[in-house]
């Protein structure tokens, strides 16, 4: 009899242990550290609107993160947030913070804004009174959806005003208008001028008749040629300055009617950009499309998000790699399809046991005991629905082709996380049980490592992990990147 401990018992031992020792973890996570304590110091921020904050957003200042959103509560219509900000980081009590978007459609975050250096550091569960929340999103694209309405307006507009054969009938009756009114500044000229030549020949004949009328009327002609010397030399005056602008006038209106011959003679044969707009059927259809792209983007900027993951694990036991390649569909941010295939070099193994019985001489029946191990297909399929929330991720669907669960649990730190997985449940021997730690770096990069078929004595190993992640707009700039190179070969 052996007195020892059978397998099951030690396998359920450090199963147990396993999950001790995740649910340690998990309620240190949900209190704010790992090791039982709180870093660092409390500060408060009030926003009209923190739509998009959650109890892990980061806190930056230039740049660099200082620190995470440790509770958001809702005070008096306003959202009372409480910031963790790292040991040694002082912020000024004329700081401001900001909630501000990596990019048009990313994550959010809470951005400090340094005042003046002079000002006191706040102490700790001090306020932050200068806050700014961000724009309303919705109102931001009711906006541009306006002023794409608008901007198709006008340019109908000037088509309709200059497009054809109208537009060609219009420029022309806004030429003929100014000859029009050249030709009455023209007569208006003449007329002034035959007008002052009337007077002259009048005046001569006056002072003629004053000549022959005797020495009576000189005293009184010298008063009244006093008097008419200075009317003359007022109205001459006047008279020549209204000359001069109508001079001026013509010689702009000559240039005028010169420039507007030319622009004419430019839209008729389609040069510049009216001209091309007016006479090119092309560029027309260029400017309906650019609108409808307009329209397009404002109404399409709620989609799916793409990702991409390949991972390759080293098992130590078997001394190979096992290669996962998935595709993740995620609608929204709490919840994501995954689609994949793994190529597992053990493939599928099943076993058979056959039983044969002899007798020699008459003797005890002997059993012999043949035990064949059949390997398959290496290629298996993914196919899962995940959910989160808080801090904890629920899997389940078929992992590795066959039925399984799993449980992803998040830090306040995304970039690192712990799984656990549970599947093959109708294995002749015990289900696979996997735990695994995974940390991002750079984003892009994915170490791993942990146990694999924990349950099962022959199979288990550990493995160490390496893999890389893109979403659809790496994947976009990639084959623009990569279309860009080859239209720079080919020219």
């Amino acid at each position: 009899m052996n007195k020892g401990m059978s397998t099951d018992i030690k396998v359920g031992i450090f199963t147990l242990v396993v999950l001790v020792i995740l649910l340690w973890i998990t309620f240190r996570i949900s209190s704010g550290s790992i090791f039982g304590r709180t870093e660092g110091y409390e500060l408060k921020a009030e926003f009209h609107n923190a739509q998009g904050i959650n109890t892990k957003t980061g806190v930056f200042l230039a740049g660099i993160k200082i620190g995470y959103v440790d509770d958001i509560k809702l005070k008096d219509d306003e959202a009372l947030i409480t910031l963790r900000i790292e040991p040694g980081v002082k912020i000024g009590e004329n700081a401001q913070a900001v909630i501000r978007t990596k990019g048009l459609l990313g994550e959010r975050y809470i951005d400090i804004v340094p005042g003046k250096q002079t000002a006191e550091p706040l102490q700790p569960g001090g306020t932050i009174y200068f806050t700014e929340s961000p724009p309303d999103f919705e109102e931001v694209m009711n906006k541009l959806n306006n002023i794409a309405s608008n901007l198709e307006s006008v340019t109908h507009s000037l088509k309709d005003v200059f497009g054809g054969n109208n537009g060609e009938k219009n420029l022309q009756e806004i030429v003929d208008n100014l000859n029009k009114t050249l030709a009455h500044m023209n007569h208006l000229v003449v007329t002034t001028d035959n007008n002052l030549n009337r007077t002259l020949v009048s005046l001569n004949t006056f002072t003629d008749s004053l000549r022959d009328q005797g020495p009576d009327i000189l005293s009184n002609l010298k008063l009244v040629s006093g008097d008419l010397h200075e009317i003359i030399a007022k109205n001459k005056g006047n008279v020549n300055t209204l000359i001069d602008r109508i001079s001026k006038a013509s010689e702009k209106l000559d240039k005028t009617l010169g420039n507007l011959e030319v622009i004419t003679q430019d839209v008729r044969e389609g040069k510049g950009t009216i001209g091309k707009l007016l006479t090119d059927k092309k560029t027309a259809e260029q400017v309906s499309h650019a609108i409808s792209g307009i329209n397009n983007m404002v109404g399409g900027t709620s989609r799916f998000q793409t990702i991409i993951d390949y991972r390759g694990e080293y098992q130590f036991q078997f001394k190979n790699f096992k290669s996962y390649l998935d595709l993740r569909l995620q609608p929204t941010p709490d919840k994501y399809f995954l689609l994949g295939i793994v190529d597992d070099p053990s493939g599928y193994v099943s076993k058979s046991t056959n039983y044969t019985y002899t007798q020699v001489n008459n003797g005890p029946v002997q059993q012999t005991q043949t035990v064949t191990q059949n390997v398959t297909s290496q290629l298996k399929l993914n196919a899962e629905i995940a959910k989160r929330i808080s801090y904890f991720t629920f899997r389940g669907g078929i992992i590795e082709s066959t039925g399984g669960v799993g449980i992803d649990i998040h830090t306040p730190y995304e970039p690192a996380w712990l799984s656990l997985e549970m599947y093959n449940f109708n294995s002749n021997q015990h289900p696979t049980i996997k735990a695994m730690m995974s940390i991002s770096i750079l984003r892009y990069f994915i170490l791993s490592g942990g146990m694999t078929d924990i349950a099962n004595k022959d199979s288990r190993t550990w493995f160490l992990g390496v893999g890389l992640s893109f979403n659809d707009r790496d994947l976009k700039n990639i084959f623009g990147l990569a279309a860009s190179t080859t239209y720079v070969n080919t020219k």
